[in-house]
Order: C-alpha cells, then sequence, then structure tokens
C-alpha cells in the first residue's frame, strides 16, 4: 500500500491526478511485507538502484529511512555521477532524531512534509540535510485494489517533490541533478520567517516557478 500510494502521489491518472501523470514508472520492490511492516537489507536497495539506472531511470524516489550506510552512500554518489536525481525522505522519527539516511546524503535531495496550512509535520526530523518541503500530511492517494487511502509522512512529500522533477526533466532533459537541487530550491516559498531552516530547508516546493526557471536556462 506504500509503495502504491507513492507511485500515485508521482503519477496518478484516474480520479486521482498526481504531480507528473505522464511520467513512466520503474517499480522497484526491494522491501518485504510482513505483517508488521515491511524491511529491506541494503543488499536488496542496492540491487533496485542498480537495476532502476539500468532501466534508464532519470530520478529515484527513495520513500523510506534507515541507518547510515558507507556502502549505500557509494552506490547512491555513483548515481549521480551518472546524472539521476536522487529524492528520498527525511524521516518521522521526530526533532530530536538523529540524522537518517539516505535522505541526509549529500547527493540526495532530502524532503521534509508539511500540511495544508503550511505548518511542519510534528514527527518530521530536522537537519541541515533537509533541503525542501512538500506536502506531506493528510494526503488522498492510491491504494491497492482500486481503492484510497489518507496518509501522512515525510514519503508522500518526497515522492511529490520526484514528481515535480519529472516535470522540470520534460520541460529541460539536459538538467544535472545540481541543476534539479538548484531549481527547487531557489523559487521554494520560505517557511517560519527565514529564507532556510533546518525545519523546512529552503522552504515550501512550488512547481510553477521551478518548470518556468527550468525553461528558461
Amino acid at each position: 500500500s506504500h509503495g502504491t500510494g507513492m507511485a500515485g502521489a508521482v503519477a496518478a491518472k484516474g480520479r486521482l491526478t498526481g504531480v507528473a501523470p505522464r511520467a513512466r514508472l520503474i517499480a522497484v520492490r526491494a522491501f518485504g511485507s510482513r505483517s508488521t511492516g515491511a524491511d529491506a537489507t541494503t543488499f536488496n536497495v542496492i540491487k533496485g538502484i542498480d537495476w532502476a539506472a539500468s532501466e534508464g531511470a532519470r530520478v529515484i524516489n527513495m520513500s523510506f529511512a534507515g541507518p547510515r550506510d558507507p556502502l549505500m552512500a557509494e552506490i547512491l554518489a555513483a548515481a549521480d555521477t551518472r546524472g539521476i536525481v536522487l529524492i528520498a525522505a527525511v524521516g518521522n522519527a521526530g526533532p530530536r532524531s538523529p540524522p537518517l539516511y539516505p535522505g541526509a546524503y549529500r547527493q540526495v535531495i532530502g524532503v521534509t512534509a508539511t500540511d495544508a496550512n503550511d505548518k511542519l509535520l510534528p514527527v518530521a526530523n530536522r537537519g541541515t540535510y533537509v533541503a525542501v518541503a512538500a506536502p506531506g500530511v493528510d494526503v488522498l492517494l492510491p491504494a491497492p485494489g482500486g481503492s484510497f487511502q489518507v496518509t501522512s509522512g515525510t514519503s508522500a512529500a518526497a515522492a511529490h517533490v520526484s514528481g515535480v522533477a519529472a516535470l522540470l526533466l520534460a520541460r529541460n532533459p539536459q538538467l544535472k541533478p545540481a541543476d534539479i537541487r538548484r531549481l527547487l530550491t531557489t523559487t521554494a516559498s520560505a517557511l517560519g520567517g527565514r529564507s532556510r531552516s533546518s525545519d523546512f530547508g529552503a522552504g515550501l516546493v512550488d512547481p510553477l516557478k521551478a518548470v518556468d526557471a527550468a525553461g528558461r536556462r
């Protein structure tokens, strides 16, 4: 259900419309299902990233969070060098949590979640690695079996930003990962009274401004 929801946030095109409904999705199952939730190994996640890259993925959305792993950092650095845009949730472990990964890696655009009033999701991680914020509280998303779900978390916000990245690449296919980060952060709307903070990063993503800026290259 989590993967279905995140895919819908990016590219739904039925009764709900995602951010980039014409994007082509490459689905990777790196997490096993259990009655108590889902977990994954570094090896399976890395295999998924490698396979997505071999299939020509331009954006990899990582709506999950966990501990730091040197091997994961190495693989993501290589993906960044290949021109793949890496976007991840910063995590839902609260303001006192240590950094969670992959959202806190330097090559990854870490995304936090805000509600309809532009307030921060209370359980969102904080830190200098937060790049931008996006809607992620009480979001209506698709669910398996043709149904729907209402969900909250930085995962949904990351999927939202992955959709925006897809729009930017559709507008200008020559954009590099650093360009995508710059466009997202420089066009974001500042929140919390500051141009940048450990809560909201550069602020709330503004898809229209970002796409317009991409078109001027």
